[in-house]
């Protein structure tokens, strides 16, 4: 198996694998380019040359030939994939290639849930999770794998596993503080709740205001756009009086950016919008989405690095590594409207 054949598959040069292959450069080549190449990687089981690496790098321990690892996505909903997962996935897929493991098998606790019994034939004893790990899911997989990583934004409590975690909890408060700085104090939640730190932040950073019940101001939904344009349709339709949203995630925030529109509601004139990720695209959404930006290519690298060191017998006990985000003020916020 060798380069050669990786471009075959993926229809482009030999050096453009390499580039992406090897660099890890993100530019190295486009987004559709990268991903036909990584999933022939996926699908010949390449691994580099380990022999050549160490020649090249004679520091290096040596490590297995061909260790293959799982890839499990906690929460997937239907066909839609969150661009969080994807930027975790490549960034944890090629941090791995470079220290001669693959990231080969790729499924989702859906898949199971749904009689795909995809794990059966993996032969793999490792595996990255990335999201929310649910606790009928966590033990599942604790029986299935001897050595697991989970990385998101929710930390398990009392884990007996590795987490790389930039936490949903601060995220959240931090998202409401700055609302709250510039005079709101009637702010929506949107995204999901059950099991979700990032909606017990708003909770908690909402309590002394005592609005009463805060159900009103909760629109319940799944973290896509689809579902955050719904959830904001109906918070307006409901009457309720708000000046400003917390998305959950930026996928809402688009949602809720379609709806606000749609009711002629000018942002930030009328509602203030935050989100938490700061994916790439909603630098191009107009206005520009303030947001909490998730470091997830280092969490992606951090996070394998992790897992390949237990494998390796770096440590034994597990481990809990929290990555800071950062709040990135653009247009969609400002002072809350006087009424």
């Amino acid at each position: 198996m060798s380069i050669r054949d990786i471009a075959k598959m993926a229809g482009v040069s030999p050096s453009t694998v390499s580039r992406v292959v090897n660099s890890g450069n993100v530019s190295a080549a486009s987004p559709e380019t990268q991903e036909r190449i990584w999933k022939a990687v996926r699908e010949l089981g390449y691994v580099p040359n380990q022999h050549a690496r160490k020649l090249k790098h004679p520091d290096q321990k040596q490590r297995p030939r061909n260790h293959n690892l799982d890839c499990v996505y906690a929460r997937v909903i239907g066909p839609y994939l969150d661009p969080f997962f994807t930027v975790l996935m490549r960034a944890a897929e090629v941090t791995a290639f470079g220290r001669g493991y693959n990231l080969r098998y790729h499924y989702s606790v859906a898949d199971i849930q749904e009689g795909k019994m995809v794990y059966s034939g993996t032969n793999s004893d490792a595996a990255v999770v990335l999201g929310r790990i649910e606790p009928h899911t966590l033990g599942m997989l604790q029986k299935w794998y001897k050595h697991l990583v989970n990385i998101g934004l929710n930390a398990v409590p009392d884990a007996q596993f590795d987490q790389v975690i930039c936490s949903g909890y601060e995220a959240a408060k931090t998202c409401v503080e700055y609302l709250r700085s510039l005079g709101h104090k009637k702010i929506c939640y949107v995204g999901e709740t059950e099991n979700e730190q990032r909606f017990r932040g708003y909770l908690d950073s909402m309590a002394d205001l005592e609005l009463g019940d805060m159900t009103p101001y909760v629109g319940r939904c799944l973290f896509n756009p689809t579902s955050g344009y719904d959830a904001v349709n109906q918070l307006l339709d409901s009457g309720v009086e708000f000046t400003a949203i917390l998305c959950a995630n930026d996928m809402n925030a688009v949602g809720a950016m379609k709806s606000l529109r749609e009711h002629r509601l000018k942002i930030p004139q009328d509602v203030s919008l935050i989100g938490i990720n700061d994916m790439e695209t909603v630098c191009y959404l107009d206005p520009m989405l303030t947001t909490i930006h998730v470091p997830l290519q280092e969490m992606g690298r951090m996070g394998m690095n992790l897992l390949i060191d237990r494998i390796e017998g770096g440590h034994t006990l597990p481990l809990k590594m929290e990555i800071p985000f950062q709040l990135i003020q653009r247009e969609s916020c400002g002072p809350a409207p006087r009424r």
